[in-house]
């Protein structure tokens, strides 16, 4: 697991050069919201936090983009799949955003990714989440050592790795297998984990390559 020290954008610009970057957007910020039409009217429909965690998530990786892309922040444009999963239609960059209650972040790179975060002490049944979700024996570990912490590295990992391949959660968590040293399957296929943990929030990025997180940014 490693600790993420994120860090104000460095004034020479962002370069991905073959890794991953992760970014933590704010909820307020003094630039003003960057939605399309669709968005804005999506996001009123939504409850705090929920408004203002994706308000943040869209606006922040079109400010992110911009800085990779040189595409100017307003006019990235953000689309959807067939599953749900946004992508960037005119920037040849790939992200993914996950939020839990303040906070927000987003993974960057030059291939498919996917990232998920979760707090600790939730006070959730995370025993009977594992029994119900995971492997057996996933499920017997997190039984036998009773570790929260424990159970939310699995949990993110195996989100990641869903939300990698665009399916979500709907993908079956039980299929999704992150392996002790960073490389894990998901059904037939290699995937490439790396856990981190920054407060009380424990995340994972995964990735179909091998790849090192190169970079921890914040505006």
């Amino acid at each position: 697991m490693t600790e993420a020290a994120f860090v104000k954008v460095p004034s020479d610009g962002c370069r991905l050069d073959g890794g991953i970057h992760v970014w933590r957007f704010p909820f307020d910020s003094s630039s003003g919201p960057l939605l399309s039409r669709d968005e804005a009217l999506r996001a009123a429909k939504f409850q705090p936090p929920a408004k203002a965690a994706f308000v943040a998530g869209r606006s922040g990786v079109r400010r992110a983009a911009s800085l990779y892309s040189g595409i100017p922040a307003g006019e990235i444009l953000v689309e959807t799949d067939a599953n749900g999963k946004p992508y960037f239609s005119n920037a040849e960059i790939h992200f993914n955003l996950s939020h839990t209650g303040s906070t927000v972040v987003a993974a960057f790179s030059g291939s498919a990714v996917g990232i998920d975060i979760e707090p600790v002490g939730r006070g959730r049944d995370f025993v009977g989440i594992a029994r119900r979700f995971f492997d057996p024996s996933e499920a017997d570990a997190i039984s036998r050592s009773h570790d929260e912490e424990q159970f939310l590295r699995l949990w993110t990992g195996k989100e990641a790795m869903l939300k990698l391949s665009g399916e979500g959660i709907s993908g079956g968590l039980s299929g999704a297998r992150p392996g002790e040293r960073g490389s894990g399957s998901l059904g037939e296929k290699k995937v490439h984990t790396s856990g981190f943990f920054f407060g009380n929030i424990i995340g994972a990025v995964a990735s179909f390559q091998p790849f090192e997180v190169k970079g921890w940014f914040q505006f």
